[in-house]
């Protein structure tokens, strides 16, 4: 059995027995309103997962897939990295940290996230949803870089153990908060080909390029929607869309899903899936780039107000939770915003309202 297998199956074993512990209690009469509701998770958790396939002749067959957990813990918030597609075989892998207000019982948004960053990518992609951190439960903790200082080094460790599993290119998606793990992740030794990250509150106040914690040749790729109010705040430090020395990615092109805000970065046929998805698979030269400022995206009615309440936001993280430095060391060279012989992307006109 190979070591993914053996993974895979311990982990299901995990989930049985968190099951029968939690029906137990149930059966009892013991069990907390909160053990109640995890017992409908783990058991969502082990059920596979329903799909399609081509059979020898050339049919299309309705099939299940057990869910492949590389590691799982049901106690507390509860934790989970799950694994889509065939990881060994896997030409490409994109692993996705999710932000604040998820738990064991909102896993699975982020694993169909993850699932459709696979699909977008194509064939030859596996995708990871990496939640094996603490993520912030509210405003107030999600002002504190704690849950990022604590995740950073534990998904450094991820990377460099899933260089021993698969010899794919390595692409990290980080939403939200999750950037800040990511880059938390990356200052403590972590290594991805391509970063991304989207909807962004900031990596630490001294971090405003991507060199001083991306280092070469790894690429930065961003995203700032219009009206994402996460990115304009800048609560954990400057705004990673503008870096000198990141991809600004597009969020909008001229079709009729549009990406506004902050949780719209994953809807199918964006053109911010459709970047995400070229940047996984190594598609850089049909990526597509905007550089549309703040007060551009905020001619909205009450962009004023917008823009006023990000402000306030901001002071209210700098007084939660006084920043300390913690800079990189430039890698050898600084990057550019275009290395010499890298393809230049294509540019649309700007977010479409």
């Amino acid at each position: 059995m190979s070591e993914l297998a053996s993974r895979y199956r311990e982990n299901y074993a995990r989930l049985l027995a968190a099951r029968q512990h939690l029906q137990q209690a149930v059966d009892a009469g013991t069990a907390t309103a909160h053990d109640r509701k995890r017992l409908e998770t783990v058991t969502e958790l082990l059920t596979p997962v329903k799909g399609t396939d081509v059979d020898a002749d050339g049919n299309v067959i309705a099939v299940e897939r057990p869910r492949q957990f590389l590691s799982v813990d049901p106690l507390g918030q509860g934790r989970a990295v799950e694994v889509h597609g065939d990881l060994e075989q896997a030409q490409n892998v994109a692993v996705l940290v999710p932000g604040m207000g998820n738990n064991l019982e909102t896993f699975r948004g982020q694993s169909d996230r993850a699932d459709l960053i696979r699909t977008e990518a194509g064939p030859g992609t596996a995708t990871i949803a990496w939640l094996d951190y603490d993520s912030p439960q509210g405003l107030v903790e999600a002002a504190s870089k704690e849950a990022a200082l604590d995740g950073g080094p534990r998904l450094a460790t991820f990377l460099t153990d899933l260089r021993d599993l698969t010899n794919a290119t390595t692409t990290l998606v980080g939403h939200s908060y999750g950037t800040d793990v990511v880059g938390q992740a990356l200052l403590n030794g972590g290594r991805a080909d391509r970063v991304v990250l989207t909807g962004s509150p900031g990596i630490t106040k001294y971090v405003d390029e991507a060199a001083d914690f991306v280092q070469l040749p790894t690429r930065l790729y961003v995203e700032r929607a219009p009206g994402d109010y996460v990115s304009y705040s800048e609560w954990h430090g400057p705004d990673p869309a503008t870096f000198p020395d990141a991809i600004r990615m597009a969020t909008n092109a001229d079709e009729a899903v549009s990406v506004h805000w902050h949780n719209e970065y994953y809807r199918v046929n964006s053109e911010a899936l459709r970047n995400i998805g070229r940047v996984v698979r190594g598609d850089l030269d049909s990526i597509t780039t905007t550089g549309t400022s703040r007060s551009q995206e905020t001619k909205l009615a009450w962009g004023t107000v917008l823009n006023k309440a990000a402000g306030v936001a901001h002071k209210v993280y700098d007084g939660l939770a006084p920043p300390s430095v913690n800079r990189a060391p430039h890698p050898t060279g600084r990057a550019t915003a275009r290395p010499t012989g890298a393809p230049r992307p294509r540019t649309t006109e700007g977010p479409r309202r």
